[in-house]
This record gives structure tokens, C-alpha cells and sequence, in this order.
């Protein structure tokens, strides 16, 4: 299995490589631009995308990921509350799961399971 996580926080990213690196091949991401390029260049199962990053949202990053990329698993990572806009975005198959941060690994570990079947 392959999982893209696209944050602009770096303790973020090297925790979570830490965390579930004997579990699937990760890659990194701190930009949607460099999220982007890693999707173009391999073929990712789950993308894990947080919402508040300087260049676009981690919405606006699944929406195109889903248009460009419709095989693999999205999931946006949040400290904010679940709102009307992510309700809507769900609705239209931009992710398919919604996780507080700080994230639980247990809940991320039952995600990746979950794209295996």
C-alpha cells in the first residue's frame, strides 16, 4: 500500500512517517504543489491531505485529487469542526473520511485497513 500525507507542518509529516512506516510506503509532502507531484509520478492508494495549509486547502487539494486521481482513498485531516462546506464536499465524493487532529492512530491504522478490502 501507498499513502501520500501532504501537510505544510514537518513535525507533522515526520511523525506520521514514523508512525506507519512498516505499515505501507510513505511519502511526504510539505506543499499541494509537491502533493501533486508525488501523485503524477506514483501510484498512491490513500491520500491524507491537512486542511489548513498555506497554499490551498487540504479540500481544495482532495477536490482536484479526485478529479486527477478518482482510484485513490482521500482523507482530510482537521482541527476544525466538521461544517456545512465539509459536509457538502463529502457529499460529492471530494473525501471519503474526515479526521480530527490531532490525529488518532488507531482511526488512521482502521483507514489504511479499510482501502486494503
Amino acid at each position: 500500500m501507498s499513502i501520500l500525507y501532504v501537510d505544510h507542518e514537518i513535525n507533522n509529516l515526520n511523525s506520521f512517517k514514523a508512525t506507519f512506516r512498516r505499515d505501507a510506503e510513505i511519502f511526504l509532502a510539505n506543499s499541494t504543489e509537491e502533493g501533486f507531484k508525488i501523485l503524477d509520478e506514483h501510484k498512491i492508494d490513500v491520500i491524507f491531505a491537512d486542511h489548513q495549509m498555506p497554499d490551498m486547502t487540504g479540500l481544495e487539494f482532495l477536490k482536484l485529487a479526485s478529479d486527477q486521481y478518482p482510484s485513490s482513498m482521500r482523507v482530510l485531516l482537521t482541527g476544525n469542526a466538521y461544517t456545512e462546506e465539509f459536509r457538502w464536499a463529502a457529499g460529492k465524493g471530494y473525501f471519503h473520511s474526515y479526521v480530527n487532529k490531532p490525529w488518532d492512530e488507531q482511526q488512521l491504522r482502521t483507514l489504511m485497513i479499510s482501502r486494503l478490502y
